[in-house]
């Protein structure tokens, strides 16, 4: 695989500026290295990675930004205050949805997103934020939906009815959007495990009512709402980042769990975080995140904590996806390794990779929103160009 200098750097500086002591190691390194790189190229790959209004923002916490090359510093100012803009529009935007489901007595805990920025990043501006994921009561789904009906909003994937019938593992949310396409659009799941790709090793051991009796309540968006607590969204950022879709392909989902670890560091009870590991069937997806995230970042997590969650070695599956993580190849789909080592046996290993290619209809239905479409086979050769073509890009990438 060839890699960018480029790559290489955004990788070490951020390392560096969001450790507390290095930010004159991380000033060096601008200094030094900052002149022969291709700051266009990397200024595009840190947006992909989604970690660029973090690089601006602990540019000028440390005042940094008259290292960077000449333009550089504005490029980045105006990108990190669009974001920000955007992040409070949004909150503009979620408050009267918010207000609506707390008058109609319609708890919900958003996840991910607008919660990380406001929460748990030191700056809202940091986290970028594409649409509003919700956690809402299974039971409350269809009374959710007439409500944002009303607001003009409309599942474009599938109907509450139909997707609520998708067996446990598989997708467990709408798309919501508006006809003006107005931002953000609203992810509403019942359950937090969320994908097209079977997870049914583990999702139904994922009890949602724990999250619920644990959450905390918060203003978000200047409206009531709720907040996973700090050992639930470890856990849930963990799962979520080893999804096969995600394999940790962007760097914001390392950090992610580097800033809630460090934000939350004198809440989390380990004891805690390990025993709903294991309950729910994860802690091997929760100790390789963490073990990826210490590789990339200044996070310190102990030992003891770490044999705590894993004792067990590691799968050679497991060995696999974490090797390539270690050599900064990260791609979409690599996680397929840790999930395959999850299934027992030759016949558990086969109905998985069956799934993969071939999940039910309405699933495959829902992903493509064709909600309005009869099925056809045709899906699925769809499906099956998809997963080759990515394959493809992978092999390509790595020459």
């Amino acid at each position: 695989m060839k890699t960018h200098a480029e790559d290489r750097f955004m990788v070490s500086i951020l390392a560096d500026l969001t450790h507390p002591e290095h930010g004159a190691e991380a000033g060096r390194r601008i200094a030094e290295q900052g002149k022969g790189l291709d700051w266009e190229y990397l200024i595009r790959k840190m947006s992909s990675e989604g970690v660029l209004f973090l690089f601006f923002y602990c540019i000028q916490q440390y005042h940094l930004r008259d290292l960077l090359p000449a333009g550089v510093s504005e490029v980045l100012s105006g990108q990190y205050h669009a974001n920000l803009r955007k992040n409070m529009m949004a909150c503009t935007t979620l408050k009267p949805i918010f207000d609506v489901l707390n008058e109609q007595q319609l708890p919900l805990i958003i996840l991910k997103g607008i919660a990380l920025a406001e929460q748990v990043y030191p700056g809202f501006g940091i986290r970028g934020t594409s649409d509003a994921d919700l956690l809402v009561k299974r039971e409350d789904v269809c009374r959710i939906d007439a409500a944002l009906s009303a607001l003009g909003y409309v599942a474009r994937d599938s109907s509450a009815l139909r997707a609520l019938d998708n067996p446990v593992g598989y997708l467990a949310s709408l798309d919501y959007r508006k006809n003006d396409g107005s931002l953000p659009n609203l992810h509403v799941h019942w359950h937090p495990v969320n994908t097209s790709v079977p997870a049914f090793m583990f999702a139904g051991q994922i009890d949602p009512d724990r999250l619920w009796g644990r959450a905390i309540p918060v203003m978000l968006a200047n409206a009531k709402a709720r907040i996973l607590c700090p050992e639930h969204q470890v856990i849930h950022l963990c799962e979520h980042a080893l999804r096969i879709n995600h394999s940790f392909d962007r760097l914001i989902l390392i950090y992610d769990i580097f800033y809630a670890v460090t934000t939350y560091r004198n809440q989390i009870d380990w004891d805690f975080l390990i025993e709903e590991a294991r309950r729910f069937h994860i802690s091997n997806l929760v100790f390789l995140s963490l073990a990826i995230v210490r590789h990339y970042t200044s996070l310190t997590i102990s030992e003891e904590i770490m044999r705590k969650l894993h004792s067990a070695d590691l799968t050679f599956g497991e060995k696999a996806f974490f090797a390539l993580q270690c050599k900064n190849r990260r791609f979409r789909g690599s996680s397929l390794f840790v999930y395959l080592a999850m299934n027992r046996g030759f016949v558990e290993k086969s109905r998985f990779i069956f799934r993969t290619f071939f999940p039910p209809p309405h699933i495959l239905m829902q992903r493509k929103y064709a909600k309005d479409r009869e099925f056809g086979a045709s899906l699925y050769l769809l499906r099956l160009r998809e997963v080759f073509s990515h394959l493809v890009r992978v092999f390509r990438r790595d020459r």
